[in-house]
This record gives C-alpha cells, structure tokens and sequence, in this order.
C-alpha cells in the first residue's frame, strides 16, 4: 500500500469485507479526503471498541470489589498514565490493559507493594533540599509517581532516555529503579508482566547535563553531503560528534551519527537543521 504510483503503472485493487483501515497508513497517503475518510474510520472503530471495553471494565472491578465510579475512572486513567477515560476504556477493549494491569492498580489502591519499593528506593537530600546525585555522579532528576517524588534512579542502556523523553520507572529486586522510554523495546514486556513494579516518572530538570544519542539520516547522495551534516553539527550547532558511520550504494544515503545533546528539545532542533540540507529525505531519532 505504501507504493508510490509512477506514471503508466497498472494497478488492481484487491478488496475485502474484513479489511479496515490502518492508523499507519496516515504515515504515507497523499490525500486531504484520504486522511480524512482513514481518521473518521478508525475514530468510529475506537468508539466501538471503548464502548464494549467500558462494559468490561465494569465486570471486572464489580469482580474485585471496587466501584466503578468517576473517581475510580479518572485515577486508572492516572495511574496507566492515559489522557481521557475514552482511552481507558479502549485499552480495555483492545486487550492491552488485562486483568494483571488492574490487580496492579488495585493493588496500589490498597497501599501495596508501590510503598514498599517507595520506601526502599526513597533518595536522601542535602540540607538545602537539592536532590543527591545518582550512583553515577550525574545531578540528573526525575519525579515519580502521582506525588512526584524524588528517588534513586538509573537510565536504563536498552532505550538511552533523554530529557524530555516519555518515560517510566521500572522498579527492580537488586538495582533500584530503572528508567525507560515508553517507547522502548522492552516496555510491552515490563509492563505487561510486572505492571505492579511500575512507575510514572516525569523530567524537572536536566541540570545542564549532555546526553549522547543516535541519529538516523537518509537521502540522496550527492558531492559533500556527509561534509554539509557534519558542518552544521559540529561548526554550526557546536554539538560533539562520538561516532560517524556513512554508507552510500546506488545514489542512496544512508548514515547513522551519535551527537550529545542536552535535551529532546535540542535534539529536535538539530533534527529540523538536518531536513533542511539538500538531497536529505528523512532524519528521525534511533535507539
């Protein structure tokens, strides 16, 4: 579906009774009314799918003995980290929050295990109040859980969470808390299986720190390009360079550059510059 149509292609269009539409394929039609037409489907879909997923949830804490009130709602869309009860409902609905993920809740509901780890993990401050720095010496400083506190953390090397990342604590036996993206690969899995070792974290402050992370660029390949990135990261934009790998076969550019930012913020404007070279097609973040 992602094809892009040349002048003179023949084309035959394969169609079904089981098909919708797909949230990815906004990522790559051209269309104002294709957009349009794919977002009111998948918006109908989501309704559906909320709406069957809010009658599951009723069965389910009627089951565990909690009531299924607006305040039970606008605490679960909390404490899974959601925006609405609409999005409640439909990971209900879709599977993703099953019955481990709502013992978790009701377990931390009931003061479980979350104070438990709260407790052992709790970071001691100075006099003045700042937050101690971590085991590595960094002064980086995240808030966890609904009361944003200030705990011992590590960022995790899986995903490499910067500042201004989406990303949460997970909380483990013999390190501490581990910080990862939402995104990250591992996440499904962590949350999935030990929802109850979950914490929201969210950034304060950097403090000023640098963060080394990946890059990815592509495009078409032309006479001193790597030269043109290279100028405007490190001589425009004064960002360090750790490593550099370029490829280039058939006129396609492909290069992978590790930079030290300070924030996602940073990164992102590094990214925007990046676009704007000639012959450059795509530059998104990697893990």
């Amino acid at each position: 579906l992602s094809y892009i149509l040349n002048s003179g292609d023949q084309v035959e269009i394969l169609t079904s009774q089981k098909q919708r539409p797909k949230e990815d394929w906004l990522n790559f039609v051209i269309t104002a009314k294709a957009r349009s037409k794919i977002k009111s489907s998948l918006k109908d879909e989501r309704k559906k799918i909320a709406s069957e997923g809010k009658e599951i949830l009723e069965r389910k804490l009627k089951h565990i003995k909690i009531p299924f009130t607006d305040k039970t709602i606008n605490e679960m869309v909390r404490f899974f980290e959601l925006k609405t009860s609409q999005d409640l409902f439909y990971e209900v609905g879709v599977g993703s929050l099953d019955n481990k993920r709502i013992k978790a809740y009701a377990s931390e509901r009931s003061g479980g295990i979350y104070s438990y780890f709260r407790n052992r993990f709790s970071r001691r401050t100075s006099v003045k109040g700042e937050v101690s720095p971590t085991k590595d010496g960094s002064g980086r400083i995240l808030v966890f859980g609904d009361g944003e506190e200030k705990l011992d953390y590590k960022l995790s090397k899986c995903c490499g969470p910067i500042p201004g990342d989406n990303v949460f604590g997970f909380l483990t036996i013999n390190e501490g808390i581990k910080v990862h993206k939402v995104d990250c690969p591992n996440a499904i899995r962590l949350q999935s299986n030990y929802a109850y070792r979950i914490l929201k974290a969210k950034w304060v402050t950097a403090e000023g720190r640098d963060f080394a992370t990946s890059i990815r660029i592509e495009g078409i390949d032309r006479s001193g390009m790597a030269n043109d990135i290279t100028r405007i990261i490190s001589a425009s934009m004064k960002i360090n360079i750790k490593a550099i790998n370029i490829n280039s076969s058939d006129d396609i550019f492909d290069g992978l550059i590790v930079v030290v930012v300070r924030d996602k913020n940073h990164l992102q404007h590094l990214i925007e510059r990046i676009k704007k070279v000639e012959g450059v097609k795509g530059v998104k973040r990697t893990n």
